[in-house]
C-alpha cells in the first residue's frame, strides 16, 4: 500500500479539457462501434508552479468527454481547490467519501469515479515532479530496476486479421487480444484466422466484454481453450454474483482476467482472495487512479495471482499505466491499444515503439509526458478553468 508523503502544497488552479477526434477503423466490440477516440486532460497547478496531469475515462458514450468536464466544473473540481496536500494519495479517498451520498444521488457513480482518477493521477504526477524523480520510482520508494514492460496489442481489427497481425508483429508485438461475443461461429473463424497468420510463439488473449450468462462462458471458455488463449477477460458481467465467478474459474479450461469495471478495493482482494481471476486488470483512468491501481496490484502479487493493466485512452494515461506496472512489478502486462487513434499518436512527443514485445518506462520527472498545447487545442470540444481563491 502508498504510505509516502511528499511535502505539503495547496491546489491553485484546475483545468480540464475535452478532446475528441473522429476516425476510421475504431475500435469494434460486442458493445459497438467506438467512431471516436475521446480523452479528458486534467491539469493541476499547485502553489509553487508545478504542474501536473490526469486523465479521465470517457469512451462512452461518444460526449461523454464533455459531460465530465462539466461535473469537473460544477461539482469535483471546486472540492479540490485549496486542499492543503500533505499525502497525495488521500485525495482519492477523501473525494470518494465526500461525494458518496452524491453519487447515489445522481446515479452516476462512474463519471464521478473517472473524474476522481483522473486527478489522483494528476496528482501523482505533481507529487514526483516536486521530489524531480520519475512516478515508476516515486510509487516503488526506489529506483525501478526492471523499465522494460511487456504489451498486448489490443484489439485488432477481426476483419483485417490477415493484413495486420504480420504488421504488428514486425513493429514487435509478441501478444494480442481479440474482441470476441459475436457468436460462436464468428468467434471460432477469428480466432481460427489468428493462430493461422500469427507466428507459431505469438501470445493471444481474447475479450468478451461481459458478453456471456454462465452456461454460455463455460462453453466458450471449453472450445477455446484448443486455441490456447492466455486469457479470457470479462466473459461475464463485472458485477455478477460473486459464486458464478468462482464457478466459472473453476469451470474454466482458459484463464481468466477482469478488472477495467471492478469499482473498489474490496472487490479487487474479494476476486482475488477466492481465487475468481487469474489475472485482475485495474484501469487507472477508470476507478482509483494511479494510487488505487498500485495498491490492488501489489496485493495482488503478494497473493500470487498476476496484475495487468488495462488501457485505451491518450498518450497520457498510457504512459502513466506504464510507470504504474513498472513500479508494481512482477512481469504484468499493459495493454496497447493498436487501433487509430491521434490521441494517442500526436498529443505530443512520445516514443510507443517496442523491443521484444516491450515498451520501455521513461525515466524523465513524473509521468515523463507534457501534451502539447498546439495538439491540446487541436482536438479541444470544450474545457474549463478554475482558480483558488486568493486569501
Amino acid at each position: 500500500m502508498l504510505h509516502m508523503g511528499d511535502g505539503s502544497y495547496k491546489i491553485d488552479r484546475i483545468r480540464a479539457y475535452a478532446l475528441s477526434c473522429a476516425v476510421d477503423g475504431g475500435p469494434v466490440s460486442s458493445l459497438g462501434l467506438m467512431p471516436t477516440r475521446n480523452g479528458v486532460l486534467i491539469e493541476i497547478t499547485d502553489g509553487d508552479g508545478v504542474i501536473g496531469w490526469g486523465e479521465a475515462w470517457c469512451n462512452y458514450p461518444p460526449r461523454s468527454n464533455v459531460a465530465k468536464v462539466n461535473l469537473l466544473n460544477d461539482v469535483i473540481g471546486p472540492a479540490v481547490l485549496n486542499l492543503s496536500i500533505k499525502n497525495w494519495h488521500e485525495v482519492r479517498l477523501e473525494l470518494q467519501r465526500l461525494f458518496s451520498r452524491m453519487m447515489i444521488h445522481t446515479g452516476e457513480p462512474g463519471a464521478f469515479k473517472h473524474c476522481i482518477a483522473g486527478i489522483d493521477m494528476a496528482l501523482a504526477d505533481l507529487s514526483a515532479r516536486r521530489q524531480s524523480v520519475p512516478l515508476s520510482s516515486f510509487l516503488a520508494g526506489h529506483a525501478v530496476n526492471k523499465l522494460d514492460v511487456p504489451v498486448y496489442c489490443s484489439t485488432p481489427n477481426v476483419e483485417r486479421l490477415e493484413e495486420l497481425v504480420p504488421q504488428f508483429e514486425a513493429s514487435g508485438h509478441q501478444c494480442f487480444k481479440l474482441k470476441v461475443g459475436f457468436g460462436r461461429e464468428i468467434d471460432s473463424k477469428n480466432v481460427s484466422q489468428f493462430r493461422k497468420v500469427a507466428h507459431e510463439d505469438t501470445l493471444m488473449c481474447c475479450d468478451a466484454n461481459q458478453k456471456w450468462s454462465l452456461p454460455e462462458a463455460v462453453e466458450a471458455t471449453d472450445w477455446l481453450e484448443e486455441y490456447d488463449p492466455l486469457f479470457i477477460e470479462e466473459p461475464i458481467l463485472a458485477d455478477a454474483n460473486p459464486n458464478e465467478w468462482v464457478s466459472l474459474s473453476k469451470a474454466s479450461k482458459v484463464p481468466l482476467a477482469a478488472g477495467e469495471n471492478i469499482t473498489s478495493q474490496e472487490k479487487f482482494e474479494e476476486h482475488i482472495n477466492e481465487r475468481s481471476l487469474n489475472i485482475v486488470q485495474p484501469d487507472i483512468a477508470k476507478w482509483g487512479g494511479v494510487s488505487g491501481s498500485f495498491n490492488v496490484g501489489r496485493y495482488a502479487l503478494s497473493k500470487n495471482t498476476q496484475c495487468y493493466l488495462h488501457y485505451m485512452g491518450t498518450a497520457l494515461g498510457q504512459i502513466a499505466s506504464l510507470h504504474t506496472l513498472a513500479a508494481i512489478g512482477g512481469g504484468g502486462r499493459l495493454e496497447l491499444d493498436a487501433n487509430p487513434n491521434p490521441l494517442r499518436t500526436d498529443l505530443g512527443d512520445v516514443d510507443f515503439s517496442l523491443k521484444a514485445g516491450a515498451l520501455l518506462c521513461p525515466q524523465t520527472h513524473g509521468i515523463g509526458f507534457v501534451p502539447d498545447p498546439s495538439q491540446i487545442e487541436k482536438f479541444t470540444v470544450a474545457k474549463c478553468d478554475m482558480r483558488a481563491n486568493k486569501v
